[in-house]
């Protein structure tokens, strides 16, 4: 894997909300490693990490979600990437907050920013970490929901998932998406007062 592709919207308002969770891992990613190269394209924004001993791309698309193809087509035409060798993460309404799933491709499942980005790299075989953000009370509007804020009662549970992507993340870059598979694509255990083994290790 040599980049993370986080879907999510730009602007301080949409920061915080549902729909930003893929971004949120960027931004946790961008805290635990180091930034040794920027660069900006019309439509994506790149930043070249060293995350402990491994380096790996961030793209982050300066499109709105629906249009986030635009940006990472960009981005892995620019870096000489291809779509297999990058981990697209963004939110699922589907997951219960708290989830993770991680898949070697696959349909879009109804996600309009994945829709864009399967469109514009004309593949499914498009590795992802989807995000659950689905909390417990009800909702009739879908696009107000994922645009909106998590929770007060939400929030510790959002970091924890984030902390948990980031984790698969460097396990990713260690021993691969399927040893990354076997072990997030579970019911997250409660943390442990040491921390997780992904951030002992380091």
């Amino acid at each position: 894997m040599h980049a993370v592709a986080g879907l999510g919207n730009p602007g301080n308002e949409y920061a915080e909300t549902r729909h930003n969770a893929g971004w949120m891992l960027l931004d946790l990613l961008r805290e635990r490693g180091k930034v040794l190269e920027q660069r900006e394209k019309e439509f994506v924004e790149l930043e070249k990490l060293k995350l402990g001993p491994d380096t790996v791309w961030l793209m982050r698309s300066k499109t709105y979600m629906n249009g986030s193809g635009e940006g990472l087509e960009q981005a892995c035409r620019s870096l000489q990437i291809e779509p297999r060798d990058m981990l697209v993460a963004y939110d699922d309404i589907d997951l219960p907050l708290g989830q993770l799933r991680i898949r070697r491709g696959g349909g879009a499942g109804g996600h309009r920013g994945l829709e864009s980005v399967i469109a514009e790299l004309a593949t499914q075989q498009i590795p992802r970490l989807r995000i659950g953000v689905r909390g417990e009370t009800p909702w009739h509007d879908t696009a107000g929901y994922v645009l909106a804020s998590f929770e007060a009662d939400e929030q510790g549970l959002i970091r924890e998932s984030v902390a948990r992507s980031a984790d698969a993340v460097r396990m990713m870059l260690r021993r691969g998406i399927g040893t990354a598979m076997n072990t997030y694509n579970t019911k997250p255990e409660p943390p442990s007062p040491q921390g997780s083994d992904e951030e002992q290790s380091e």
